[in-house]
């Protein structure tokens, strides 16, 4: 059985033909140092992946939360609005108390005074 040589050869060919052609053998200890590097390449490449992917459903889970954030916002103005309107409501009546006050105070006077003649 012959001998396989299992270097390879890494051609860069530029598309402007006044510029030189490059190419470089790569065997023994700089393919394995090239492998192993490619390995890592490849994993940072599929880490950077996840991380994306990860990061995408992190952006649908916050769109959700963000929904929601905006819904209890608009829910505090509301119950805001109401509670606005609620004092008002008790100051009218506080006003129609006192008044109602004052009233009984002078017809109670009148009567007494009307007693005492």
């Amino acid at each position: 059985m012959a001998y396989r040589d299992k270097s390879f050869t890494v051609n860069i060919i530029p598309h402007d033909a006044t510029r030189s052609r490059r190419e470089w053998t790569i065997s023994g200890r700089k393919q394995v140092v090239f492998r192993f590097l490619m390995a890592l390449f490849v994993l940072a490449v599929l880490g950077s992946a996840v991380v994306l992917s990860a990061g995408t459903a992190e952006f649908t889970r916050t769109a959700a939360l963000r929904e929601k954030n905006s819904l209890l916002a608009d829910s505090l103005a509301m119950a805001r609005e109401l509670n606005r309107r609620l004092d008002s409501v008790e100051l009218e009546l506080q006003e129609i108390r006192n008044t109602r006050s004052v009233i009984e105070n002078l017809a109670t006077a009148g009567v007494s005074e009307e007693n005492n003649e």
